[in-house]
């Protein structure tokens, strides 16, 4: 489960920011980790271009370092770098990120300094009983280390006379340590990372693979039916159909490139296709039998997003998961958002402690019946293009009874837009 992450010099991100899932106290939205009580849920506000999507794609670019998505393997490929462009100190400068996190009882705190072509620094600690012990430290200019003991798997990469973690500078030692037999505490942080997912609320297409694979289980299916006629929106039943088309189709459908080849592999020039089932009724208004609607070209947006979200929403709370969604509001009506935040708050429901992040302009959600103060982000630009986050525990005299959608809505909150006056 997620604890903390913090970040450096990452798009609109320049100097350091925290965000937290510690809850200050015992309450109905979080669960208990030993000591600590976290948030099943955080919600982040903000005007336009304040930071809100960057916050939550620096999560999801450390998790694709970590899982080496961009296949960095001999000494010559470049690492992904985005750093804040917007001061002469920081375009050429290394990022930061740090992540605090639970697997099982022990606590990890796992961080990393790069940029395009070195990696500056890494280091990974473990509190298993109340006190942190450093596993290893990597630093370009200092003296490294690894913990012969609590880290057996970084051993052989260790020159203990020349304190020297011996590996390809643009490399993470927690990926050669992946590819060690003995490599348990590296697979075992790879593997959280693989659970810590984003998915982008606008773009619908994203996802949708994802959706369709996980139909073919039978059980699943119909868990997602059941959560799709929960949402009100006429839906029956769901089926995916298979039907043969030109592969000209492919150019301009909404699959990714990596699901088309391996349907095509597969299956040919079948495509699936989500039909959905409507009631049909006599002048009565007996139901006398179904109609079918393509989901693509039938259904609204809303429906649609609604049904292609319901699967890593699904998912993500089966197996106590951490999702983040990037504009979890677009296309959906305020009381479907708020039917999918409550899915996560629901002990009966989310057995597994799964977490939910997300980035909304929907103010209808911010009421005290639904988010404490701490579950409450806000992003917010300096005047000089620098993002800062606070959470609304963090500002004095905010009661927790208060108004908090006002409040905001008045500016007293900050991380609104500021409007000029126009004039022709």
């Amino acid at each position: 489960m997620l604890l903390q992450f913090s970040v450096n010099n990452y798009r609109s991100i320049k100097d350091t920011v925290t965000f937290s899932m510690l809850s200050s106290s015992k309450n109905e939205n979080s669960f208990k980790v030993k000591k600590y009580n976290l948030l099943n849920s955080a919600v982040i506000y903000g005007a336009n271009a304040s930071g809100k999507s960057n916050l939550l794609r620096a999560m999801a670019f450390m998790g694709r370092i970590v899982l080496n998505k961009t296949k960095v393997i001999q000494s010559t490929d470049t690492l992904p770098h985005d750093p804040f462009r917007l001061n002469s100190s920081t375009q050429d400068a290394s990022s930061t990120f740090e992540i605090v996190f639970f697997i099982g009882e022990t606590k990890y705190r796992y961080g990393f300094e790069l940029d395009n072509t070195t990696v500056y620094a890494e280091w990974l600690y473990a509190d298993e009983k109340g006190k942190e012990a450093k596993l290893f430290y990597r630093d370009s200019e200092d003296e490294e280390y690894v913990n012969k003991h609590k880290f057996k798997e970084g051993n052989r990469f260790f020159d203990d006379k020349k304190l020297e973690i011996n590996i390809l500078p643009n490399q993470l030692l927690i990926w050669e340590c992946d590819r060690t037999k003995d490599g348990i505490i590296s697979k075992s942080i790879l593997k959280w990372f693989s659970r810590f997912n984003l998915i982008d609320g606008l773009d619908h297409g994203g996802y949708i693979s994802y959706t369709i694979k996980k139909m073919e289980d039978s059980t699943f299916k119909n868990e997602m039916i059941n959560l799709v006629k929960t949402a009100d929106i006429g839906i029956n039943d769901i089926v995916l159909q298979e039907e043969e088309l030109p592969k000209e189709f492919f150019e301009n459908s909404p699959f990714s490139e990596e699901f088309i080849q391996d349907m095509i592999a597969a299956k040919g020039n079948k495509i699936p296709i989500v039909k959905t089932f409507h009631a049909i009724f006599d002048e009565n208004n007996n139901e006398i039998g179904k109609e079918i609607f393509e989901l693509d070209d039938e259904e609204s947006l809303g429906t649609r997003k609604f049904f292609k979200m319901s699967a890593p929403i699904l998912n993500t709370l089966q197996e106590g998961k951490i999702l983040m969604i990037d504009e979890l509001d677009a296309s959906l009506h305020p009381m479907l958002t708020r039917h999918l935040i409550k899915l996560f708050h629901d002990k009966s429901i989310n057995t597994k402690n799964a977490q939910l992040i997300f980035a909304t302009h929907d103010t209808n959600l911010l009421k005290p019946q639904i988010f404490r103060r701490d579950q409450i982000w806000f992003t917010e630009k300096d005047k000089y293009g620098s993002t800062d986050i606070y959470a609304l525990s963090e500002i004095k005299n905010v009661r927790k009874t208060e108004d908090f959608e006002s409040q905001y809505i008045q500016g007293k909150y900050g991380a609104i837009p500021y409007l000029g006056k126009f004039e022709f």
